[in-house]
């Protein structure tokens, strides 16, 4: 049976937003397999939702990784390439795939690697950025796509937050799919004490990011989560690697929560959250998480903002960030340091804010 081969190395929160483009591949080729290639680690997550039917893993920097990718994907044949991702490295691996169609956003490099490339639509949100790789394939996707830029403001927040709701034939909801792996869950009620959690009244904080810009303040995470908890929630602090002395930290600070930062899977994280009442986090893969899975969300803006297109794409997501700065946006992903030292962007929000919108929600 051919395969369709996804490309998309990018990190976690760039690979979720590709899900909508991944569930198109499944309705325009329905007789198709789907193979996506990702990160180590990622992979696991989109297989046992069944967004895909086989994953090939890569790891960056390490060349025995993308030789065994190649060699996995040359036993299959490739009927079309779709690549969201540009940078120049996908670009040479791409090159080495053999497929009858490759697929690419249009850079001046780009013939080195496809057949056809499409003008990346960069006032659209990212998922609708991604899915527009086949519309040249799908004539009624490139319709609903020019449809939306004309008539849709996906940036625009109401009074309490809240972004609109994405069109439904561009979802990345598997929120299905998670709650079906219950294998997981029960794996995880055998680690931990998951109170809360299957009682309407876990709260998740997710305080890290790989940016350190992009983290709202500790002080911030730790007031909001006393707070929620002594109204009765069960506060949870999570994260992925390299988080776990930021949650550590937090979770010492609220009295009563819990810390399971770096002890659960993708797959494993979205059990939890997928049961959860809402969740707290940055502009990060936590918040698109939330969004896959139809979880209540905060989302917290600092040195980025929403026209970047990268908003959490569900109906239930809402934005906390400080209005005005000049200083904003200092760049597309943060920085490990404030360009200007003050970090304004998040040390001036204040938790009230954050609690205000999660009260709002809790009471919705």
């Amino acid at each position: 049976m051919p395969l369709n081969l996804v490309v998309q190395t990018a990190f976690l929160g760039d690979l979720l937003l590709a899900i909508p483009l991944l569930k198109r591949c499944r309705q325009i080729w329905p007789d198709h397999k789907l193979g996506l290639v990702c990160r180590k680690g990622f992979g696991d997550f989109f297989l046992k939702t069944h967004l895909v039917d086989h994953v090939f893993e890569i790891k960056k920097g390490d060349a025995d990784s993308y030789n065994q990718a190649l060699n996995g994907i040359a036993q299959h044949q490739v009927n079309y390439l779709v690549s969201p991702h540009e940078s120049l490295r996908t670009i040479f691996f791409c090159r080495k795939i053999t497929a009858q169609h490759k697929i690419g956003f249009k850079k001046f490099w780009s013939f080195l690697a496809f057949s056809q490339t499409v003008k990346k639509p960069m006032l659209l949100p990212d998922p609708l950025r991604q899915m527009s790789l086949l519309q040249e394939v799908d004539p009624k996707l490139k319709d609903l796509l020019a449809s939306y830029a004309q008539t849709e403001k996906p940036y625009t927040t109401d009074f309490n937050g809240k972004l609109s709701a994405p069109p439904e034939w561009s979802s990345m909801s598997v929120r299905a799919e998670v709650l079906k792996c219950t294998d997981a869950y029960r794996d995880l009620e055998k680690r931990y004490d998951l109170k809360g959690v299957n009682d309407d009244r876990a709260i998740l904080m997710f305080p890290g990011s790989v940016w350190a810009t992009k983290r709202w303040t500790k002080e911030g995470f730790i007031d909001t989560g006393k707070s929620l908890q002594s109204q009765g929630y069960q506060v949870y602090v999570m994260g992925g690697p390299g988080e776990e002395k930021l949650a550590e930290e937090v979770s010492e600070a609220i009295p009563g929560s819990l810390c399971i930062a770096g002890k659960t899977s993708i797959l494993e994280s979205t059990q939890i959250i997928a049961r959860a009442r809402l969740l707290v986090g940055n502009d990060s893969a936590a918040s698109h998480m939330a969004a896959a899975c139809e979880t209540p969300l905060i989302s917290v803006f600092g040195p980025t903002v929403l026209r970047f297109g990268f908003r959490p794409w569900s109906a239930s997501t809402y934005i906390a960030q400080k209005e005005n700065l000049p200083c904003r946006p200092c760049g597309k992903h943060g920085h490990q340091k404030c360009p200007i030292k003050t970090h304004v962007c998040m040390t001036h929000l204040p938790a009230e804010q954050v609690v205000q919108k999660a009260e709002f929600i809790l009471r919705s």
